[in-house]
């Protein structure tokens, strides 16, 4: 389904990574893994992790991020559900359930918050980068704020999740969303669907917010993870693809001198 794990000793050895406590309200402190890239003030990044959480595949994910000159923050926003016996969808799933969406969503401004206040951070804007579950967020959060980059990778235009701890719907927020937004999906992705990602870029479209999305055929759901950058793997040029159309658009959006991956 999305990204469950991945060696941890993949991580670039010129970045530094700390262990950071997020405020995010009424006295909690959000985990995070913050990664750096070796020239600072840079521009900022925040994560929007898939089901699993935080994970080893995350915490990479973050490294490459500051290999490629961005402060990376990698939250851990199921802090008040705890960690999961085992890193895999089976457990995964119901704790999931118990997720309160829109509060993750204030959690996640609250790091963006953060990130603009630290001193390693450049800049005005926060890029906003998420997955699957993630995904959806990053969506969300350009509704709450004019000061996001947002790339979605298979997040879910018509939300996600049941009753009171399901997410705001994107497409019920277009109206207050502000670009630019960045997407890549797979046309074989049958749990998010390819009809729901076009009819929110034409919701966007007629806004005039703007939204440059991908669906790459024959691909399916969490392709970046699936692929391991495999260039065997069948979805490896979905994979590279993005990861590279990904920095160059934050490299536009947050900064103009960031370096080179």
């Amino acid at each position: 389904m999305c990204h469950p794990d991945a060696p941890t000793d993949a991580i670039p050895p010129d970045v530094a990574v700390e262990e950071v406590l997020v405020p995010v309200g009424d006295g909690e402190r959000m985990p995070g893994f913050l990664a750096l890239p070796a020239h600072l003030p840079a521009p900022a990044v925040v994560i929007g992790n898939d089901v699993v959480g935080r994970s080893p595949y995350y915490e990479h994910l973050a490294a490459r991020f500051a290999a490629a000159g961005f402060v990376a923050l990698d939250p851990e926003y199921f802090f008040r559900q705890g960690p999961l016996p085992e890193l895999t969808l089976e457990h995964a799933g119901p704790r999931a359930r118990h997720l309160h969406m829109p509060t993750t969503i204030d959690d996640l401004s609250h790091a963006a918050d953060w990130l603009l206040a630290h001193p390693a951070v450049s800049g005005d804007r926060v890029g906003a980068v998420g997955f699957c579950m993630g995904g959806t967020f990053a969506l969300v959060l350009t509704a709450r704020r004019a000061d996001i980059a947002a790339v979605c990778f298979y997040g879910f235009p018509q939300g996600s999740g049941q009753g009171e701890h399901a997410s705001p719907v994107p497409l019920e927020l277009v109206d207050a969303m502000h670009g630019p937004i960045l997407g890549f999906f797979g046309e074989d992705d049958a749990l998010v669907g390819v009809e729901p990602v076009e009819r929110f870029a034409r919701a966007l479209a007629g806004r005039g917010v703007t939204f440059d999305y991908t669906i790459y055929p024959n691909v399916g759901h969490g392709f970046m993870r699936h692929s391991a950058f495999d260039p065997e793997h069948e979805w490896y040029d979905a994979a590279v693809g993005s990861w590279f159309r990904t920095l160059d658009f934050l490299r536009a959006e947050l900064t103009e001198g960031a370096l080179s991956p």
